[in-house]
């Protein structure tokens, strides 16, 4: 007799739930179910679109369970709408999906937020990635964007010397090595782009592919260019635009060579053997938004999930670098027979407000006059620091940032350095009325006005962080840098954000202590280094080059190890003050910011964050609390901010506090209200 179908017996197939982290500023994830047609497909880094509100997300599923939630109805679960797609790659492999999840876990970070860093985008339209190919010529030619009509200048004045045998041995043992490596590379930039070619060649022979991170878009340009001539390689440039929702080519099997600036530390590419961080104690480094990342340490995580060799190089490496107990160091003594003349003017001694001495104005004539070329660093653009009211010292000031407004003589104007804001010369003072302003710490616009009156007959130019935003100014000035047309060239640190600069028979040093006036503890090192790339624009001694340093502190560490050509005496007296302070490396920091637009509420919500973390530490003599104090920086007007400073040398836990202080705060106060941000790690605290 036959069986009747609907006599046997129905096994419903098991509801299967996921939970899916979103790309928003919230902690947890949320579950959804699967539908019964995604049941065989959907896996642990799978991209799917979801129900969020009122709009569609695209999430990550994190777990999967056949158990809805604890205490929650599955009829109130919305399912997930369908898988993701657009892109060849819709599955996050387990190594990204570990990567944004460490970034979340380190700089206390939405987990959602930290995804959109690892996950491919919708193609859409967008800058091109450059690829160069090494020609016969030895010249790199464009492969790929729109920028086929660029000039072809000289890439090197000469090349640079070939590694030493240590070197490619020690790198070839990390790359065969079975765990991930880091090697902190201390040498001048010649012996640096060797060693870089060097590495990626090794690493492009065992099948691998690499990554070059550079802090600026014109400098990773420089070095795709010139890597392309070293290596005789393919080598891609990562638009600052495009992070990592590209190069569907690179995702096969061909080892690629990215460069590119911090985003481009997520590209999707197979099978990463090394990942160069290029002037690794770059600030660009450090991303400004959140997740506030830092590129040198988000290397590392992802060397770690990928076994792969991590290089930070530099020709004066950060504190923090030059400590890490972690990391080989691998240093090449720059040769002191291509080293200038360093001369040191004491401008305590000088006449009041001498900006070029006697000394430097001699010698700027006898470099015109030889055609050697002359440099005049100063780190200030601008007419002056400031405006100063002659009769009762006012000084205008940003309302939103509180700091000082800077005076453009050229312009007209005085801006903020920090947002932008400009407003026009003041006709009298608001305080007192009198008509009668000074000026207040000079700057490259200044520099250029004297040195136009001091030397009639030279061909003068300026470069600095105003001239260079001006695309075509820009380019032409750094042609004629780079074809030696200007007898004198003015300009700030703008001057080493792209190529080595071409040496010159003379650097005048104008104000060497000026960045030691910030409040930041970093100045003593951004100083010294600064210092160190203007010294290294001045041609050989051999050669005539000179360098003449001025500055009202002539025993600053900073500039006694530059005078005497020796680094380990700044690190070792500026390590030994940040281990009294407890500065980084000393010990890690983070910046907690409650801003809004109540004064009163914001106040109030510093201090009871702070109280909540002094609860919290349940006597943690590893952590210290300081502030809240009023912060400086870029702020929507009306706005208010209060920021408390939190040390500690055990990061995890330092991480885990601030992690529960500020759910607890974001649940305390109404959306909207007040702004609760974290910095791990901060760079900028002036």
């Amino acid at each position: 007799m036959p069986l009747d179908e609907r006599s046997l017996p129905v096994y419903a197939t098991p509801t299967l739930y996921a939970d899916v982290i979103v790309p928003r500023h919230i902690a947890k994830a949320f579950t959804y179910v699967v539908p019964p047609a995604l049941a065989q497909t959907v896996a642990i880094g799978q991209r799917v679109l979801v129900p969020f509100g009122s709009s569609m997300l695209e999430g990550a599923v994190i777990s999967l369970s056949d158990q809805p939630p604890m205490g929650m109805k599955a009829v109130y679960l919305k399912e997930i709408r369908s898988l993701a797609g657009g892109t060849d790659d819709p599955e996050l492999s387990p190594a990204r999906l570990d990567l944004s999840r460490a970034i979340a876990e380190y700089y206390v970070a939405p987990w959602g937020q930290c995804l959109r860093l690892v996950q491919p985008k919708t193609p859409a339209k967008r800058a091109r990635p450059l690829r160069y190919v090494a020609t016969d010529q030895a010249r790199p030619s464009t492969q790929q964007g729109d920028r086929e009509g660029e000039a072809d200048w000289a890439l090197l004045e000469t090349m640079p010397p070939e590694p030493d045998r240590s070197w490619t041995t020690r790198v070839t043992a990390c790359l065969h090595a079975s765990q991930a490596r880091k090697i902190v590379l201390c040498a001048p930039w010649e012996d640096q782009i060797s060693r870089l070619a060097d590495a990626i060649q090794q690493t492009h022979a065992i099948g691998k592919s690499a990554i070059v991170l550079a802090g600026e878009i014109a400098r990773a340009e420089w070095l795709g260019r010139l890597l392309s001539t070293l290596t005789d390689l393919s080598i891609t440039i990562v638009p600052t635009s495009s992070a990592p929702d590209i190069w569907t080519g690179n995702r096969g099997t061909t080892p690629s060579v990215i460069v590119g600036t911090r985003s481009a530390v997520f590209a999707p590419l197979p099978s990463i053997g090394l990942i160069w961080v290029d002037r690794e104690e770059d600030p660009a480094f450090k991303e400004p938004q959140e997740p506030r990342y830092h590129a040198r340490e988000v290397a590392w995580m992802r060397a770690q999930g990928e076994g792969a060799l991590v290089v930070l190089a530099s020709a004066h490496p950060s504190l923090e670098s030059a400590c890490d107990q972690g990391a080989e160091t691998y240093a090449v003594s720059p040769d002191q027979a291509h080293r200038p003349s360093i001369e040191l003017v004491d401008l305590n001694q000088e006449p009041g407000g001498t900006l070029l001495s006697r000394k430097l104005v001699a010698a700027i004539q006898e470099a015109v006059e030889r055609k050697a070329g002359v440099l005049l660093f100063l780190n200030r653009k601008g007419y002056a620091r400031t405006l100063v009211c002659r009769d009762c010292g006012w000084m205008p000031r940003c309302p939103s940032c509180a700091v000082t407004l800077a005076y453009s003589r050229e312009a007209g104007k005085l801006s903020c350095r920090y947002c932008g804001k400009a407003d026009a010369l003041p006709q009298s003072c608001p305080t007192c009325k009198a008509t009668r302003f000074n000026t207040v710490g000079d700057g490259t616009e200044r520099v250029e006005l004297d040195a136009r009156r001091l030397f009639p007959q030279a061909t003068i130019a300026r470069l600095d962080g105003s001239s260079r935003h001006r695309t075509a100014a820009a380019r032409d000035l750094w042609e004629g840098v780079r074809l030696g047309t200007w007898d004198i060239l003015i300009g700030t640190q703008a001057l080493f954000q792209r190529e080595p600069f071409p040496r010159r028979g003379l650097v005048g040093i104008l104000h060497a202590d000026s960045g030691l006036h910030v409040p930041d503890f970093r100045a003593a090192e951004r100083t010294y280094q600064l210092l160190d790339k203007a010294v290294s624009c001045g041609r050989a001694a051999t050669e005539g080059g000179r360098v003449i340093v001025q500055t009202r502190l002539p025993s600053h560490h900073a500039v006694q190890a530059i005078l005497s050509a020796d680094p380990r005496r700044f690190y070792d007296e500026e390590l030994a003050a940040r281990r009294l302070l407890n500065y980084p490396p000393a010990c890690h920091l983070a910046t907690l910011s409650a801003s809004g637009k109540n004064r009163q509420e914001v106040e109030a919500a510093a201090r009871e964050w702070k109280s909540r973390l002094e609860g919290s530490l349940d006597g943690k003599a590893s952590i210290a609390l300081l502030g809240p104090v009023p912060a400086m920086g870029r702020l929507p007007k009306g706005h208010h901010r209060h920021q408390i400073l939190v040390k500690g040398t055990d990061c995890p836990l330092l991480c885990r506090l601030i992690q529960g202080s500020v759910e607890h705060m974001e649940g305390a106060y109404r959306r909207g209200q007040i702004k609760f941000v974290v910095d791990i790690d901060p760079v900028e605290m002036g």
